[in-house]
């Protein structure tokens, strides 16, 4: 695993760690994705993206923090990307129940295409979302649009990729 991944995810694990949470959970997302690669002006069709991950909600005052640990594998046609990924999202404090959030993550990704594989990279994604969160019952939902533009090296040969993704996401909270 590469180590500035690693180290990301250490450093949410000690800042969420240093205050008392609110709700450990464990979730997942399906939805679709679209991946287009553009050198080869390769555009895909709408295939399927996958989502599971672990975190914690942290209680600050008037705005919801998350920090999650995430396994993601997106897929456009025969281009499939598979991810570790560390990402910290924040609430918009607008309505009690129905929750709007943005979200950065940094994701160890790779690319593959048929028997093609790049090399795993470090690369930043970015989020924004709408939760559902009844303060009542243990399960949260909600909806998300990810996106991730970058860069991977294969061979000496330089790919520029965007990944465009939107989840239907749950988290069971303990």
């Amino acid at each position: 695993m590469n180590k500035k991944l690693l180290s990301a995810s250490l450093m949410i694990a000690l800042f969420a760690g240093s205050v008392q949470a609110d709700a450990f959970y464990i979730g997942a997302g399906l939805g679709s994705s679209k991946i287009k690669i553009k050198e080869e002006d390769q555009s895909g069709d709408k295939d399927t993206a996958y989502t599971l991950s672990t975190g914690l909600s942290i209680p600050l005052p008037f705005i919801p923090v998350r920090g999650e640990v995430e396994l993601s594998q997106f897929k456009s046609d025969d281009v499939k990307s598979q991810a570790v990924a560390a990402n910290a999202y924040v609430g918009l404090p607008l309505l009690p129940i129905v929750k709007p959030y943005v979200g950065f993550g940094l994701a160890d990704m790779r690319l593959k295409s048929g028997s093609d594989k790049t090399d795993w990279k470090v690369v930043p994604q970015y989020m924004v979302g709408l939760d559902v969160d009844l303060p009542l019952i243990p399960v949260a939902g909600g909806i998300e649009y990810r996106y991730i533009d970058t860069s991977f090296e294969d061979g000496g040969d330089k790919i520029d990729t965007k990944i465009q993704t939107v989840l239907v996401k749950g988290r069971i909270k303990f």
